[in-house]
């Protein structure tokens, strides 16, 4: 893995804490994209609405939670998220995620982590593998369907990959004297296709040359209704194209050089028409360029492992609802030093690092860190560290002009905002008595500063005038703890709880929408010889606060679980079928699919 501290090391040797979500585990688990892979991760919460998935880490929200592919920052925040649902799982090898303020590594957003996806490789002559499945329920229908080929010539490997995603929208209830077609939907339709490639050379035992370029397109449609009454049809269009190109020098003396350069387009069509009328229409349309350079030098001294990087960035955003275009650059120098102090029966580890992010928008921001890991026995490993991480005000509320004269109010961007910033705390304890169980604790708190708000400014000619500052804090603080166990070869459990407080310090209240308490719990059996396996995952989300015209409202427990079962015919084939959301559950306040059946073929080569 390489997400910890940017260079590559064993996930059980890892100063910092870092979960790893493998190939082997993505297919059994059913998932259809990233957003539902993630959905049942300890401490982690999903949120959907009609833009897609986002999701919340140790209890912040999904702007605070940084979002990488094979190190590179995806573009596309749309209200300060990452929809997850872009991302299917074809071409994912696993996924890393590490937790806490990781600013002194990665930059902006990184408060409270990074989710790091690693896109797979090809290492036979010959790979081909493609699955379909389909399935519907109560919710409508659903279909996939996946292909891949690689091939290795010599030494060039090539990678070709595809998807396809769809399905029908979704009601959790609702008025029923209402005509179904002009209740709102909780859960939007979705019609989704990607393509991409890439091309590996390993030039000489010493450089390996890497070039690759993806495109996607998603298309969500639903129906929404205010409170008067109006309804309306919703639609919207998202493309992205990313490429990039890559070299690695293998030099004198274990030293490593990295350089990777990418450049991707991000474009978001919305359109939201009123039935019968056209005084609430709505049109928006925004293109994002996002480029980056990085140039890593890794030299091992004696029992030091440092690191150098730059990063350099460019973004540059067009909206309609934008005063002027969007452009900032951002250079990035970045130093670390993995110092292993003893390395014995007893092992510690240092990590020292520092990031310094020069913005044209805002100014320069100073990033330390340090982590540290002590194993005072071999079945023990303890970890602790302390890190700022910040978030760099977006180009919508640097520069946004919004008017609605007909609710009479105006929205304007403030381009004097400072970028936010918290202090993460983590401290962790891995226990493994044995081979076959292993436990988990860990404590953490994030404190944030500066948090971009809307305030009331004036009131214009126009109607009240609204704009954003850096006003608000928090706090999110908790306890995380797993157990893992393997009772016998062929199965496999895991459970998990998460206990979250977080505070809005400026309302002196619970921040809404957080969990205090979630549950995960999980069962995997796979019998080699009978080539034959099942999962069962299921996730306790606990009461959760929302504010609706400012009374406090606490949205139920929510069970969700899902079982899938899966027969293998030697390596070449494998059919499945599952439930999703056995227990229908879901809400307004958490809009699940509901219960849903499917079945799927796989086949490899």
């Amino acid at each position: 893995m390489v997400s910890a501290t940017r260079t590559e090391v064993a996930q059980d040797d890892s100063p910092v804490r870092v979960e790893v979500i493998d190939r082997a585990t993505i297919e059994r688990s059913g998932a259809r994209d990233l957003g539902e892979l993630l959905e049942e991760q300890p401490g982690m919460l999903v949120t959907r609405s009609f833009r897609g998935d986002a999701i919340q880490m140790q209890g912040l929200d999904p702007e605070h939670v940084l979002v990488i592919v094979d190190g590179e920052r995806v573009p596309g925040r749309v209200g300060g998220a990452i929809d997850l649902g872009r991302y299917g799982l074809e071409d994912v090898e696993r996924v890393e995620i590490v937790r806490g303020g990781s600013s002194a590594l990665y930059g902006s957003d990184a408060i409270a982590g990074v989710i790091h996806v690693i896109t797979r490789r090809t290492r036979d002559e010959l790979e081909l593998d493609a699955s379909a499945s389909g399935g519907g329920g109560e919710g409508g229908g659903i279909a996939d369907a996946t292909a891949r080929a690689g091939a290795r010539l010599g030494d060039v490997s090539l990678r070709l990959s595809g998807g396809f995603h769809w399905a029908e929208p979704f009601r959790r209830g609702g008025d029923p004297t209402i005509p179904e077609d002009q209740r709102a939907t909780d859960g939007s339709a979705r019609l989704q296709w990607s393509v991409g490639g890439d091309v590996r050379w390993r030039v000489d035992p010493t450089l390996s040359l890497d070039a690759r370029a993806e495109y996607m397109q998603r298309g969500l449609s639903g129906v929404d209704r205010n409170d008067a009454g109006a309804v309306f049809d919703r639609a919207q269009l998202a493309e992205q194209l990313q490429s990039g190109l890559g070299a690695s020098w293998a030099l004198a003396g274990a030293i490593r050089l990295v350089t990777r350069a990418s450049y991707a387009i991000f474009r978001e069509q919305y359109l939201r028409d009123q039935r019968g009328a056209s005084a609430l229409d709505e049109h928006q349309d925004h293109r994002e360029d996002l480029g980056q350079l990085l140039v890593q030098l890794d030299i091992p001294v004696d029992t030091h492992l440092l690191t150098f990087g730059f990063e350099e960035l460019f973004q540059r955003l067009e909206s309609d609802r934008l005063d002027g275009v969007g452009t900032r650059f951002r250079a990035s120098p970045f130093v670390q030093d993995e110092w292993t102090v003893i390395d014995d029966d007893v092992r510690l580890v240092l990590v020292p690092g520092v990031r310094v992010d020069a913005d044209s928008q805002y100014g320069t921001q100073l990033s330390p860190k340090l982590a540290v890991r002590f194993d005072p026995v071999r079945q023990l490993v303890l970890r602790a560290s302390f890190g700022t991480g910040f978030r760099a005000p977006s180009f919508q509320e640097l520069l946004l002009r919004f008017e609605n004269p007909t609710v009479g109010y105006v929205v304007l961007g403030n381009p004097d905002l400072g970028p936010e910033t918290s202090r993460s705390y983590q401290l962790g304890a891995e226990w493994t008595p044995i081979t076959e169980l292993r436990g988990s604790l860990s404590l953490f708190r994030n404190d944030v500063d500066g948090l971009i708000t809307t305030i009331t400014a004036e009131e214009s000619p126009d109607g009240t005038l609204f704009t954003y500052d850096n006003v608000a804090s928090a706090t999110t603080q908790g306890i995380e703890s797993s157990l893992t166990a393997r009772p016998i070869r062929e199965l496999s459990l895991a459970a998990s709880y998460t206990f979250t407080h977080a505070w809005d310090h400026e309302n002196d209240r619970a921040l809404e929408g957080r969990a205090a308490h979630r549950i995960t719990l999980s069962a995997t059996f796979d019998h080699r010889e009978w080539d034959l396996g099942a999962t069962a995952r299921c996730a306790l989300t606990g009461e959760r606060p929302f504010y609706v015209d400012e009374e406090l409202i606490y949205s139920p427990w929510a069970a969700q679980l899902d079982l899938r079962i899966y027969k293998r015919f030697e390596r070449h084939l494998e059919i499945s079928a599952g439930i999703d959301n056995v227990l229908d559950a879901g809400d307004a306040y958490l809009p699940l699919r509901p219960r849903t059946f499917y079945g799927g073929i796989r086949g490899r080569l």
